[in-house]
């Protein structure tokens, strides 16, 4: 199993419109085959993460490619403030 945690901060005054296209994006992400758990998680004021597991690196590297994951995504980008701190992780057990 992967784990990616992405966390991110947003531009004030936009959570409205994040968190609509943020949902979207996992509803789509959850029916992809190979994905575990796909969650947003909100961290505090203008604060999330996307917190994603998938089967193998494989699956991972399929979500990144889904029309999904690529339209959204840059939907998204107009709402968050400086760069995502991503962190890809595997389960010691």
């Amino acid at each position: 199993m992967i784990v990616v945690l992405a966390r991110l901060k947003i531009v004030p005054g936009t959570s409205e419109q994040f968190l609509q296209t943020a949902g979207q994006l996992v509803q789509a992400s959850c029916k992809e085959a190979g994905v575990i758990g796909y969650e947003l998680l909100a961290e505090g004021d203008n604060r999330f993460a996307f917190l994603e597991r998938y089967k193998d690196a494989d699956s991972a590297a399929a979500h990144l490619k889904t029309d999904h994951y690529r339209t959204l995504g840059r939907q998204l980008g107009q709402y968050i403030d400086g760069r995502p701190e991503v962190l890809k992780m595997t389960p010691t057990s």
